[in-house]
């Protein structure tokens, strides 16, 4: 996976109407229900035993040649179509599919000729050619309308992966900035330089709320992370511990924006503030085999337990999508909560070597 594909996880989801014929998983699927069509289709003409496993034979092996054909065209025009609007992309396809189907069965013929096989001995039969084309029309409508409406979820899904995004930078609760204006007030008279500090992470978390980026790298979303926990720190003093164990030779990674500055902002708010004493935050940021590990853990208790349950689970849900519409299958975001901490962990895959 290269750097390029993660520019943007929200923009790289593939809304193109046709899937990519050239990933071996689609071929396999492709191969897998053509023959369980040509199956149904073998079963569905009256015959002995013996015949039907011909019938077979000759169906799947037409039908795989031609589903096989049509995936290299659709694989090398994929990009081309895809590009068209989706009405347009259907009619150009519906057509090379059935060029490529017409092809094949005038091919299928003249080897019959060839042949010189009769009508009892050819598994053609009588308008073959007729019968094929109305079968694989029928077929190709049926294919283009799911891919037609599978593209109009990914379209849905998209747009609102877009404004949930928005809607994540743009949530800064109220009371943190209310608190934050209170405490660098406090700080001014007797701690200018501290107070300075506060206002530049302020200014830093605005910043990085109203960029249009949605991946960043790892050492972008740590200092975001590191400007708003040096704020709460100035509010919450000793309640609040810090534990941060971050390999630094991961820093040039890309992550999805805002995947850790919300889960550390959970972490107070659930864990930290509803306990009198505080306690630590660890955060952690290491390889593990092909993946980054993201962790953020902070102590439980009952009454945070309760919060948490009860609490606005917006942040993780928000991030736990955009993992999935970024990086598939790749990435893995999990919870663990006891009765002593609670823990979000998140793998994303490594891009560099």
């Amino acid at each position: 996976m290269s750097n390029k594909r993660l520019s943007n996880e929200v923009g790289n989801i593939d809304t193109g109407l046709l899937p990519d014929f050239c990933d071996v998983r689609v071929i396999f699927m492709l191969v897998l229900v053509v023959e369980l069509l040509a199956m149904v289709l073998a079963m569905a003409i009256p015959s002995t035993t013996e015949v039907f496993w011909d019938y077979l034979a000759f169906i799947s092996m037409m039908m795989q040649w031609i589903a096989l054909l049509n995936a290299a065209v659709l694989c090398m025009s994929r990009r081309h179509l895809n590009r068209l609007s989706g009405p347009v992309t259907m009619v150009i396809s519906f057509m090379i599919m059935m060029t490529v189907t017409l092809i094949f069965a005038l091919a299928l013929i003249e080897l019959n000729l060839w042949m010189k096989l009769d009508r009892q001995t050819s598994p053609l039969g009588e308008h073959f050619l007729l019968r094929i084309l109305m079968m694989a029309a029928a077929i190709y409508a049926v294919v283009l309308r799911y891919f037609y409406i599978q593209q109009q979820w990914k379209l849905n899904l998209k747009a609102q992966s877009k404004a949930e995004i928005q809607a994540l930078k743009a949530r800064i609760r109220p009371h943190f900035l209310f608190n934050s204006m209170n405490t660098i007030a406090s700080l001014i008279s007797f701690m200018p330089d501290k107070a300075e500090k506060a206002i530049e992470d302020l200014a830093d978390l605005f910043r990085a709320s109203l960029k249009e980026q949605n991946i960043h790298t790892l050492k972008d979303e740590i200092e975001i992370t590191r400007s708003y926990l040096d704020i709460e720190k100035l509010r919450l003093g000793d309640r609040l511990q810090i534990d941060w164990d971050v390999d630094n030779s991961l820093f040039n990674e890309e992550i999805p924006a805002l995947s850790l500055q919300p889960l550390a902002e959970n972490a107070i708010y659930h864990g930290i503030e509803p306990i009198p004493d505080g306690g630590k935050i660890r955060i952690s940021a290491q390889r593990d085999g092909e993946h980054l590990k993201l962790e953020v853990s902070n102590p439980a208790s009952e009454a945070t337990g309760s919060k948490r349950t009860s609490g606005n689970q917006m942040a993780q849900d928000n991030i736990k999508q955009r993992l999935r519409l970024a990086y598939g299958n790749d990435a893995r975001f999990y919870i663990n909560a006891t009765k002593l901490d609670y823990t979000v962990t998140l793998e994303i895959p490594v891009t560099l070597l």
